[in-house]
């Protein structure tokens, strides 16, 4: 196994298909060309690298449990209930879902098996969005955020949310970028 490999499942776990990959970063189909699908998998490659290196740094490891920032608030990595009428809603999915314009391409984080940052990747992050993160940040003073460049690539930015008191401080993915030269913006 390579040494990617080895330190993606510690980071992300793996499930019947190999290493348990968010959305964007499994390694592509050889439906194309040699040459187009060799540039695909190097970039993969270098963005999963990323990813890898920036859960690492900061010891974190993946949750599937995580949805929202609500989330981010629990002391245990349970997954938002769907009694929007009772307490707890979700804000990405439930009504009203006021998360869900900067809430694309998220992944959730556990330090030491409790919900610790989430990141998100969108194409535009506008002035709600903004006003969302430092919503979040009044409501809760254990939460902070960044906005940066991260490994999903396709032109997005990533926002973290992360708390404070379990990740003292947390970076977007931005100087891993820049070493390793993913995040094209033409890629489909």
């Amino acid at each position: 196994m390579s040494d990617l490999y080895d330190r993606a499942a510690a980071v992300l776990g793996q499930d019947e298909r190999g290493i348990r990959w968010p959305y964007g970063l499994a390694p592509p189909l050889r439906r194309t060309d040699p040459a187009t699908y060799e540039q695909g998998a190097a970039d993969t490659r270098a963005r999963q690298e990323v990813m890898v290196t920036w859960a690492q740094r900061y010891g974190l490891r993946l949750s599937e449990a995580g949805c929202c920032p609500r989330w981010l608030l629990r002391d245990g990595s349970q997954g938002c209930r769907p009694r929007y009428g009772v307490g707890d809603p979700c804000t990405r999915y439930g009504t009203p879902h006021p998360d869900s314009g900067w809430l694309d391409h998220t992944v959730t984080w556990l330090k030491d098996t409790r919900p610790a940052a989430l990141t998100a990747a969108p194409y535009d992050v506008d002035d709600h969005d903004r006003r969302r993160l430092a919503h979040w940040e009044r409501a809760d003073p254990r939460l902070r955020s960044a906005i940066g460049t991260g490994w999903y690539g396709f032109g997005t930015t990533q926002i973290v949310l992360w708390r404070s008191d379990r990740v003292a401080e947390v970076r977007a993915a931005e100087p891993l970028v820049r070493a390793v030269g993913t995040n094209r913006t033409n890629q489909p």
